[in-house]
């Protein structure tokens, strides 16, 4: 095993680092070979704003980093074997089972709610997770379903009280990751297609399941051949039988059967939209995915489809989404953005009146709201995320349908004379005098149940109501909605209720005592968080590239928060190079024990590992190597602590490695974790002393070993899996109370597993989490309670005492 010895060639910035040598260095890229196509500098030259710049794109980039360009054709089908096969090793301990008795059980601890936000200006919302269909009872207004993109379907019966109600009915199926849902001819029946298309790599995607009595209960899924993800469902029901269009990622299914069977009818790339016209069913489809020019298509039966010609609307276009206000309308809005390839803004929204056959543009880019305001000088919406911010609902109540809502971005619109002016209805920060609704804007609907009108509109942030078709609007309705996208967590070690999340477009959060609120403290998307496990109180969380902003005093109190500096010339946020970073930050927090002084944190680009001891106004790098390859891979919780000092540190590395320091960073050597099952793509590291340790995979081949075990402080390695289901696991934690490492805890795809035996057999662990992707661990000292976060339902405790 080769040392590695302390840096000297990038000078005074990188003295105290480790390196490898060159015949040591790595690939420029993660296991999955794939290299990111977007650069901080790119990201930096983008825009000055968070919603100015491509976030989403960055995320998904990072993704593609981890796991690969597109998924395993089988990955899906892999994940239900397993999803399967543990519900039927462990059916007690499924939600809204019995569990046997002394098994403890998850409880739910929010966030329902939020009383603060912070995002440079102060508010008074309260925001949910990021939505994709809003789904209204056509004649009974207190009854409501809403499908998030990771949380599942939720579902209300007082919709119409000031705060609903709200119930999951999907957390017992095989995901809870949200593609599409529709209603069939009875309100009682729901078609769920699975695997949201902006998640990335969802546990179960491209699957359908169907429920008759309001979600009650479900039918067995069905898969639609290789597809990954559901983008659109629409229901024909004129006939005896509903007839079931689902657009996915591999084109269109159909099913004549009321979603018993379905059968490939177009296979014509990522088909984004679906709307019924006069003339028939109309698609549009992107065939290289999200960056490609875009193809429209008509069907009279929805089983033939052929192309048709629109050049004015498809021609450099991306993404484009249709809207009728009631099925087989004559007049059909299409709202469009330019391929990726051309800037992903907003190519126009265009409008037919035959159907479908002709299309005229209405020239949003150059028009101006009566309202414009600097954010919105032009009707222009999308920004540059127009594969991603697309919102239009034509209002049904108007018989000329000449009443249009659209979202992007920052704002959303209005016209009610067909395009002609349009006035400018919300705003992201409740700016201009306009009231809030959260960015990025994904679904809408008009409800006329109970002959009152109704408009909703979802978003990154949630649902938003409005009774006066846009004049006010109102985001109470989203107490109760435990579906935020959670990436990590953090946990005071002085006040353990007190809870750090960092989340997808909703900030850093925090819960101070025992309470489901949480408020939002830091805007933007929250990534990485720590806080320190003595009695000091210090916190950082962090955004992208290498962005960490910390706190010296409690980070409830919002505006403590120091933000870092930036240093164009070396390309560094408080030594931070950012220019090497991934679009994720982690941040990895020691044991009060091996920090009392609460101040040491560390993180880690792709080739340089830091460390802080001033809680964020400075780090230094303990390993650098060379900027030209990649020595850390870019997963969520890539670097680890030895819970009994600060000399004991490692870092997951590409290749089934790990790079390990026993002396503070001095020295460094590189240890490879492959043994005969296991195949690399490691995801975390768990110190359980100095000498015992654990690494786990994401691997989204395949493979039999998802967690090796070394005993001898890295130098060998065994497997030490069986019992964990083959599923890709985000974090492994050793139970700090149990310092012979025998105790640890995975958190899985799959929910949350133990082992008391150091690896020889693992089991699920509690009862009623739903099946949704665990993102991060924590235990105190006293090993008193476990806690959990997810990406799609929130935070669970669960208690051992």
């Amino acid at each position: 095993m080769t040392w590695l010895h302390k840096a000297t060639w990038l000078g005074g910035l990188f003295a105290a680092a480790g390196t490898m040598s060159l015949a040591q260095a790595q690939t420029a890229t993660d296991d999955s070979g794939y290299r990111s196509t977007q650069t901080f500098r790119s990201f930096q030259a983008a825009g000055g704003g968070e919603e100015d710049r491509p976030t989403v794109m960055g995320r998904l980039e990072w993704l593609k980093a981890r796991y690969g360009a597109t998924l395993p054709a089988d990955f899906s089908h892999r994940m239900v074997q397993e999803w399967a096969k543990q519900r039927a090793t462990y059916p007690q301990l499924a939600p809204g089972a019995t569990p046997p008795a002394g098994v403890p059980q998850w409880q739910s601890i929010g966030p329902t709610r939020a009383v603060k936000t912070q995002n440079d200006i102060q508010l008074s919302v309260t925001d949910s997770g990021r939505l994709r269909n809003i789904l209204p009872h056509p004649t009974d207004p207190n009854t409501v379903y809403l499908l998030s993109s990771s949380g599942g379907i939720w579902k209300t019966s007082n919709f119409e009280s000031p705060y609903p109600t709200w119930t999951p009915i999907t957390d017992k199926v095989i995901t809870t990751s949200g593609g599409a849902a529709a209603l069939g001819r009875s309100p009682q029946t729901l078609y769920y297609g699975t695997g949201d298309p902006f998640d990335g790599i969802p546990i179960v995607g491209g699957a359908m399941l169907k429920t008759t009595d309001g979600g009650n209960t479900w039918s067995p899924f069905v898969f639609l051949g290789n597809s990954g993800m559901v983008l659109d469902v629409k229901v024909d029901t004129r006939g005896a039988t509903d007839v079931v269009l689902v657009a996915t990622d591999a084109g269109i299914f159909r099913s004549a059967d009321g979603g018993n069977t379905y059968a490939q009818v177009l296979n014509g790339g990522r088909v984004w939209s679906l709307a019924r016209s006069s003339t028939g069913w109309l698609a549009t489809a992107a065939t290289s995915g999200y960056y490609s020019p875009a193809t429209l298509y008509w069907s009279n039966d929805g089983i033939t489809w052929t192309p048709l010609s629109a050049p004015n609307l498809t021609g450099g276009a991306g993404r484009i989404t249709l809207a009728v206000g009631a099925p087989g309308d004559n007049v059909v809005y299409a709202y469009a953005a330019n391929s990726c390839s051309s800037g992903c803004d907003q190519k126009d929204l265009f409008r037919s009146g035959d159907g479908g056959y002709t299309w005229t543009a209405l020239g949003l880019n150059s028009k101006a709201p009566v309202n414009p305001n600097e954010e919105n000088p032009t009707m222009e919406l999308m920004g540059g995320q127009g594969f991603y911010n697309h919102m239009i609902v034509v209002d049904p109540t108007d018989p000329t349908r000449n009443t249009v809502y659209l979202g992007g971005q920052l704002n959303t619109g209005k016209t009610t004379d067909g395009g002609q002016t349009w006035r400018l209805m919300t705003n992201w920060l409740a700016q201009f005098g306009l009231p809030y609704a959260h960015a990025d804007h994904h679904t809408a609907t008009v409800s006329t149940a109970g002959g009152m009108k109704r408009v909703m509109i979802g978003t990154d942030g949630g649902l938003f109501l409005s009774y006066d078709e846009g004049k006010t609007w109102t985001d109470q309705k989203n107490t109760g909605l435990v579906d935020y996208l959670i990436y990590s967590m953090a946990t005071s070690g002085s006040d353990p209720k007190s809870v750090l999340i960092g989340l997808q477009d909703n900030g850093t959060r925090i819960r101070v005592g025992n309470t489901s609120v949480f408020n939002q403290s830091f805007g933007g998307d929250g990534f990485g968080v720590g806080w320190s496990q003595s009695r000091n109180v210090t916190a950082l969380g962090s955004y992208v590239y290498g962005y960490i902003y910390y706190a010296q005093k409690d980070p409830n109190i919002q505006k403590k928060w120091t933000d870092p500096t930036f240093d164009d010339a070396t390309c560094t946020y408080n030594g931070i190079n950012a220019c090497n970073a991934y679009f994720v930050t982690p941040i990895a927090t020691p044991s009060a024990q091996a920090d009392p002084g609460g101040k040491t944190y560390f993180t880690n680009t792709k080739s340089l590992i830091y460390r802080t001891d001033d809680a964020g106004a400075s780090w230094t790098p303990i390993f650098s190597g060379s900027t030209a390859a990649t020595y850390i891979r870019g997963a969520s919780h890539s670097v680890s602590v030895s819970p009994i000092d600060l000399n004991h540190v490692a870092a997951v590395s590409p290749g089934g490695r790990v790079l390990i320091t026993v002396d503070a960073g001095a020295t460094w050597k590189q240890r490879n974790t492959l043994v005969p099952g296991h195949l690399g793509y490691n995801s975390s590291v768990a110190w359980a002393n100095n000498s015992v340790l654990y690494v786990s995979s994401e691997n989204p081949f395949g493979q039999s070993v998802y967690v090796v075990k070394s005993t001898d402080g890295g130098a060998t390695w065994a497997a030490a899996s069986n019992g964990l289901p083959n599923v890709p696991i985000q974090k492994l934690l050793a139970a700090p109370n149990d310092l012979s490492g025998n105790t640890v805890y995975a958190a899985t795809w799959l929910g949350v597993y133990r082992t008391t035996n150091g690896g020889i057999s693992w089991s699920q662990f509690g009862a009623g989490l739903p099946t949704v992707e665990v993102s991060d661990l924590y235990m105190p000292a006293d090993g008193s309670f476990l806690r959990a976060s997810t990406y799609g339902r929130g935070v669970w405790d669960l208690s051992l005492r």
